[in-house]
């Protein structure tokens, strides 16, 4: 199997970021997860959209989803949108979106595919309940579902990758992990039972989330594996 990385980068200005998308890329990421809500200003997108050829998620975390984006929620989607305009591919949503139907039509419209993320930052819970999480994401019928938990106990890595196992057959594909140092190897194993891709950063201490392997390290891993 060919496990698929995504690389989360994040940086303050797009300058900066054009040069670590590129180099994203150079490290054979298959898609590239831009985190907005660090950026001072959003001008200069496009040349980062142009400078590379894999997909572009599109990503503004708002302070309550543990982001940096500190402005409104209306200015927070006008980002997002802004990003697709600028020919980003897929924009990761959170189940929470205020008017989340109508923000989804918008973008489909515009072009985007829909990554529609629930993020449990305490804990890890029981089966039942993320396949309840799942059922209720799947609701809205986005491209891709994504669900993320913390990790408190190495155990947790199995409940997530149960998860992704008993949905490997699912209509809409979906990423799951689990944040945090005891959640490293659900990021790790999560192509091999099923993920769509799994999230890694773009080198040690460029880390966008708790947890975030280094993507030569996770391609180290793989090939050790046979799984590239």
């Amino acid at each position: 199997m060919n496990a698929k990385i995504c690389v989360s980068i994040s940086s303050t200005d797009t300058s900066e970021l054009l040069g670590r998308a590129q180099r994203a890329e150079r490290l054979s990421a298959d898609l590239i997860e831009v985190r907005l809500d660090k950026l001072r200003s959003d001008r200069g997108l496009s040349k980062v959209a142009r400078s590379v050829e894999k997909p572009l998620i599109a990503t503004n975390r708002s302070l309550s989803e543990k982001g940096s984006f500190d402005g409104s929620e209306t200015d927070r989607l006008k980002d997002l949108v802004g990003a697709v305009e600028d020919g980003f591919s897929y924009v990761d949503l959170e189940l929470h979106t205020s008017s989340l139907v109508s923000t989804i039509e918008m973008l489909r419209k515009k072009g985007a595919r829909i990554i529609l993320s629930h993020h449990d930052f305490f804990q890890t819970p029981s089966i039942p309940r993320l396949e309840s999480a799942k059922m209720e994401l799947e609701k809205y019928r986005p491209d891709l579902c994504k669900i993320v938990t913390t990790a408190k106990s190495y155990e947790d890595n199995l409940t997530v990758l149960n998860l992704l196992n008993k949905n490997r057959q699912a209509t809409i594909p979906l990423v799951s992990f689990a944040m945090g140092n005891a959640g490293v190897w659900s990021r790790v194993m999560a192509p091999y039972y099923g993920a769509a891709f799994t999230y890694a950063s773009l080198g040690r201490g460029l880390e966008t989330a708790p947890g975030q392997p280094a993507v030569s390290d996770l391609r180290r891993v793989y090939q050790t594996l046979g799984m590239e």
